[in-house]
């Protein structure tokens, strides 16, 4: 065999075994971001959940809505007050991003 051919498969069996450390030292760097990201996954699914059961018993969501109306008005009011602060603040951002990243 040709000298300069088992020279290229050293390099590749080198190159191979590199390449192999830095897979697994990548997944445990990401480990804390699947644990997150499952985390996540979790969440999200829950939410639908709750959204299913909120369109399938819209007579108790708005019953609670009532009730929570005649108990705690303020309260209600400064949550309301608090969700429309964040979610123009998220639309701003999200806005921001578009147009941000677009430019790139």
């Amino acid at each position: 065999m040709d000298a300069k051919l088992v020279e290229l498969y050293v390099k590749r069996g080198r190159l191979r075994e590199r390449i192999g450390a830095q897979r697994v030292q990548f997944t445990h760097e990401l480990a804390p971001l699947g644990t997150a990201l499952r985390t996540v996954d979790r969440t999200r699914a829950l939410l639908d959940r709750a959204k299913l059961w909120m369109s399938e018993h819209p007579g108790v969501v708005a019953l609670a809505g009532v009730a929570l109306v005649i108990w705690r008005p303020r309260t209600l009011l400064r949550t309301a007050r608090f969700g429309f602060g964040v979610w123009r603040n998220w639309s701003r951002w999200r806005d921001w991003l578009r147009v941000g990243l677009s430019a790139l």
